[in-house]
Formats: C-alpha cells, sequence, structure tokens
C-alpha cells in the first residue's frame, strides 16, 4: 500500500445504498491495513445533511460514538 491519497465518488444524481455500504467496506479495509503497517490514516467527508451537524460536532470533540454516521 504506497498510495498516499485515495478518492471515493458516487454518482451525485442517483445515490444508492450500495454506495454508501462500498465505500464503508473500502474505508474498512484501508483502516485495517494501515493499523497493520502502522501508518495513520485521515477521511475527509462531505455533505452531509445538516441535522447531523450536532453530532458531527460531537464526534469531532470526541464526546460521541460513530455509529450514528453508518445509518446515513
Amino acid at each position: 500500500m504506497n498510495a498516499r491519497a485515495v478518492y471515493l465518488g458516487e454518482a451525485e444524481q442517483v445515490p444508492t445504498k450500495d454506495d454508501k455500504e462500498l465505500e464503508l467496506e473500502i474505508v474498512r479495509n484501508l483502516r485495517k491495513r494501515c493499523v497493520e503497517s502502522q501508518r495513520q490514516i485521515s477521511v475527509a467527508v462531505e455533505a452531509f445533511p445538516l441535522e447531523f451537524q450536532d453530532q458531527l460536532n460531537q464526534y469531532m470533540d470526541k464526546r460521541f460514538v460513530y455509529t450514528f454516521l453508518l445509518q446515513i
């Protein structure tokens, strides 16, 4: 694993649940590989619905468990 950046995208006009599940699987596998090789991983996301802003703030402050993200 020599990549320094991985970009994931989806069809914005017709996002499906399958897209989200595939993206989550990719990020989980990348995280596993980074942990195994003792490398850091950073994940940037976009376009969360406004009603999740409070939960995102709590997560960023390490006051919230990320499981709500899996429901989006």
